[in-house]
């Protein structure tokens, strides 16, 4: 039976390997794919309003004021200096780009120095502060606003005079 046997497994296999020679490769299928991109208009900045600390008379001591973004106040923080008016109020900045996109605003500085027109005297601002977060998205029409107050030092026996300085803000797409 044994001989039997493996004449019986010999008949199956020989058709099966001669079929294997002769088997047809699957017909290829092939699909399109879609390519895209989205482009975004830049982002615009725009300055509505200047940083304006207002009008101090220097005392005796260093003395520090800090404007408020959100409220536009002006507190002293330390020192013998008087604010004495003026018209203090944060900078503002518009961003205007794609509607309902995420924007960051960044200021390229810690700290400047202003300095007296027609002199050399200088006097510190630091401290830049927004009102709000940094990241934000712009509203249905595009736009986004941001405030930016600071801290001014007014050193003892400040020259008078007017100081000015410049200080700038990025607004961009993240």
């Amino acid at each position: 039976m044994t001989f039997m046997s493996s004449i019986w497994r010999a008949g199956i296999a020989l058709p099966v390997a001669t079929s294997a020679l002769f088997v047809q490769p699957a017909q290829a299928q092939s699909a399109n794919g879609q390519a895209s991109a989205n482009i975004n208009q830049s982002v615009t900045v725009v300055k509505n309003a200047d940083l304006e600390f207002g009008t101090f008379v220097p005392g005796t001591v260093r003395s520090v004021f800090r404007l408020n973004p959100n409220n536009g106040n002006l507190n002293q923080r330390n020192g013998d200096a008087v604010a004495i008016g003026g018209a203090p109020a944060p900078a503002s900045f518009t961003a205007t780009g794609t509607p309902l996109l995420r924007v960051r605003i960044t200021s390229g500085q810690n700290r400047i120095f202003i300095v007296r027109d027609g002199g050399t005297e200088t006097m510190r601002v630091n401290r830049f502060r927004f009102d709000g977060p940094r990241n934000r998205f712009l509203n249905a029409a595009g736009e986004a606003t941001y405030r930016v107050g600071g801290q001014i030092r007014v050193r003892p026996n400040q020259a008078p005079g007017t100081y000015r300085g410049a200080f700038n803000v990025t607004i961009d797409y993240f």
